[in-house]
């Protein structure tokens, strides 16, 4: 027997109520003898004899009596039917009905889903009045508050309409749910379905916090399954190599295709589309259970943002053989030169405006201006700082310019003869986290040509040389016309410092460091020709403009995301975010209107969709303007159709503390019913007590009620 509000059973202590009542008027009298009244002995011990067995049966019957009532408010309840006489005891049924991009797998009964609201269907069929019926798709599982009952015919209208989702939710966390509403709930009943496909990767657990006793004892969980296990293939991932990304030039990704089946994958054949173009095509063999990777080139034609898809032949799962990519080539590139005098960014500026890589020309905004002018300027307005010559930093300016690279921006910098080491070594490097840095004085002695330093090491690995020179003969090596370099700082690498180009002395001529979510390029020359005669080289204008490309990347990255995720963005916007509308176009068209949050002291501004639900490119657009692409899939576990295996859900069930005799699990196709009748704990007993309590009651009153002869004689 097992109560279901057992605290009540604390009111039995009233029970002793009518005991000690009774035991209170015991009370011993005096016996006086009267001879003349000693016939009368003998009447009275039988008459005594009568009124204490009515005394005794009338406090067996009070006591009894509070004893049902504080029995039948505690709601006990047996195990099993009681034959014809038993009453069904109410039930709290929670159904989670899987609706993950899986269930659109189709076999030979049909498509899963279908199968499932078949299934789902049954279990309402046994609901009855007065139960709780809780249904929850599993793709609501992170976008509600609460849930609340719902009514059967509600259910079976929402079940002839929905469809799967795209979205992937883990059991654990649905359970999690379902054990909150099971505990809240005082039936003695408590049964929760989950009807799924079993898809293994669903049962994972993220980690060790996963770990609780989501249910109790008396909690029965029924694992209805659909379906069979079937092979299938899945794109996984496509990714961009091409950190430097502008107009007609190469881009290179590479994706990774996985065969989650048990038969290896013959010329399978994979397309790419970019704008809605079919730019590329390959045919694929990958042993089963293993994966390929595939390396393909997107050209992009035009400027902005591109959105592309890869696509697999069909197979039994169709909705993950798209993957989306998107790419971001630059429009626009706000740079800000900065020098002490304006002939130390002269050269610079001319660089980017007039000459080198021809992809890149139109590409960069300048402006110009004093080191005089830099406190009175907002830097958050550009992409790139490029810093000439400046002279010194105040300990303001040394900040600013630390958040503005923190929060992405890049700076490129130059020193000369005016500039003071030991003040950029004090206050912007300092703040930036960049190890000190030093003069070392060459004299300029031109004809001597043993007296200038020229390149010793070039990194062509890093993302400024890929793509930058021909591809040289087998066995050569791409080769950089070396500067002549009269006189240069000597930077210090630290743990962030990495020598992109090293002279021949061993000290650096370009040094990248990286400092929060930006990047810092410093030159160990001037940007003129009094140091070294690096701008008159041919490298200058093609290496400035990579540079700055290079730089802005912190601020024109691409997104991805799963869906079920919010797109979530940080970017430095050129207009005030009051005076203009940002919307979050999802790929069906529909439009979220978005306020992004600004952070004064950076000049970003972070944008917060809701959950995405569909796959595809979302954008962020202010106008006709596009801001930024988030490309958003499926997750790809759910190209592993591999159903559970017993061991993995015995480890599943013991790690969320259920214990095996709560839980059964049989195919959909099974008679449910059968089952469920078998499992459920029966009958409720607080109807039959209290039927008993009323019919002592009345017995009490009966046995009570004093006779009229002894009412008359005491009158008398």
């Amino acid at each position: 027997m097992t109560f279901l509000n057992p605290f009540l059973l604390v009111g039995l202590a009233a029970a002793a109520i009518p005991i000690i009542i009774h035991l209170l008027n015991l009370r011993k009298l005096k016996i006086v003898e009267f001879s003349s009244l000693q016939f009368l002995k003998e009447l009275q011990k039988t008459k005594m004899r009568r009124v204490k067995i009515r005394q005794i049966l009338l406090l067996i019957l009070r006591t009894l009596l509070i004893i049902l009532v504080v029995l039948a408010f505690s709601r006990p309840a047996l195990r099993g039917s009681m034959g014809t006489i038993g009453v069904h005891a109410k039930s709290t049924i929670i159904l989670l009905l899987d609706d993950s991009p899986s269930m659109f797998v189709r076999d030979d009964r049909g498509i899963l889903f279908h199968q499932a609201t078949t299934a789902a269907s049954d279990v309402l069929s046994m609901v009855q009045d007065g139960d709780e019926l809780y249904v929850i798709l599993l793709s609501e599982v992170h976008h509600k508050d609460g849930f609340a009952p719902v009514s059967v015919t509600s259910v079976r209208a929402m079940l002839e309409k929905v469809t799967p989702s795209l979205e992937t939710v883990r059991f654990r966390d649905a359970l999690g749910v379902a054990g909150k509403l099971v505990a809240e709930s005082k039936n003695y009943n408590q049964e929760v379905y989950l009807i799924t496909d079993a898809q293994s990767s669903q049962f994972l657990l993220t980690s060790a916090k996963d770990s609780s006793d989501m249910f109790d004892d008396r909690v029965k969980l029924f694992v209805i399954e659909t379906g069979k296990e079937r092979d299938n293939a899945g794109i996984v991932s496509v990714e961009g190599r091409t950190q430097i990304i502008s107009k007609n030039k190469p881009v290179l990704f590479a994706t990774t295709v996985r065969n989650f089946g048990n038969t290896p994958m013959r010329s399978s054949l994979m397309s790419v589309y970019v704008d809605g173009a079919r730019i590329a095509q390959q045919s694929l063999d990958i042993a089963p259970r293993s994966s390929g990777t595939m390396e393909f080139t997107v050209v992009p034609k035009r400027r902005g943002m591109l959105q592309g898809y890869l696509q697999l032949e069909d197979d039994a799962l169709e909705v993950d053989n798209k993957r989306f990519f998107t790419l971001n080539v630059p429009e626009n590139i706000n740079v800000l030169l900065v020098g002490e005098k304006p002939q130390d960014s002269r050269l610079a500026s001319l660089a980017l405006t007039l000459g080198g890589d021809s992809a890149l020309i139109g590409l960069f905004s300048t402006t110009q201006t004093l080191q005089s002018q830099l406190s009175s300027l907002d830097i958050n307005k550009f992409d790139v700082l490029v810093l000439c010559g400046v002279k010194e930093f105040t300990r303001a300016e040394a900040e600013r310019i630390s958040r503005f690279v923190g929060a992405g921006g890049g700076i490129m910098m130059f020193p000369d003869d005016e500039s003071n080491i030991a003040n950029w070594n004090e206050t912007l490097f300092a703040s930036l986290g960049i190890p000190p840095g030093q003069v070392a004085q060459r004299d300029p002695i031109v004809d001597d040509q043993s007296s200038f330093l020229s390149f010793d090491k070039v990194d062509y690995t890093h993302p400024l040389f890929q793509g930058l020179f021909e591809q040289p003969g087998v066995g050569k090596k791409a080769v950089v016309e070396s500067p002549r370099v009269f006189k240069a700082i000597k930077p210090q690498m630290g743990t962030k410092g990495h020598a992109v180009i090293s002279l021949s002395d061993g000290a650096g001529f370009l040094t990248e460091y990286e400092a929060g979510a930006g990047r810092v390029l410093l030159f160990s020359v001037e940007a003129n020709i009094n140091w070294s005669d690096f701008p008159v080289k041919g490298l200058f204008a093609p290496l400035l403009h990579r540079s700055t490309v290079y730089l802005a990347g912190g601020s024109q990255r691409t997104m991805s995301a799963i869906v079920g995720e919010q797109i979530k963005a940080t970017m430095r916007l050129r207009t005030t975010a009051g005076s203009a509308s940002y919307v979050v176009q999802s790929p069906g068209g529909i439009e979220e209107r978005i306020v992004p949050h600004t952070y004064a002291n950076t000049g970003l501004s972070m944008f917060e969709s809701s959950p995405t639900t569909e796959a595809g490119a979302y954008e962020l657009r202010n106008g006709t303007r596009t801001l930024l692409a988030a490309a958003v899939n499926i997750d790809p576990n759910e190209s592993d159709l591999r159903h559970v295996t017993q061991e993995e859900l015995d480890v599943f069930w013991k790690h969320i503390g259920t214990k095996e005799d709560q839980i059964r699990r049989m195919p959909a196709s099974d008679k449910l019913e059968a089952t469920v009748l078998e499992s459920r704990m029966g009958v409720e007993l607080w109807k039959y007590l209290l039927a008993f309590a009323i019919i002592v009651a009345i017995v009490e009153m009966v046995i009570g009620r004093e006779p009229k002869t002894a009412i008359a004689g005491k009158a008398e």
